[in-house]
């Protein structure tokens, strides 16, 4: 859904997160999005 994706893209701004170079959420192809863990 596209909604989905401009949420994702919104919440990856806010982050300072990169689609290309995530840190903390990973696109999964033909799945949809993965949180990564992080150390904290």
């Amino acid at each position: 859904d596209r909604a989905i994706d401009m949420h994702i893209s919104s919440l990856r701004r806010k982050l300072g997160d990169d689609a290309k170079n995530p840190r903390f959420i990973r696109t999964v192809r033909g799945y949809g999005y993965q949180l990564i863990p992080t150390d904290h």
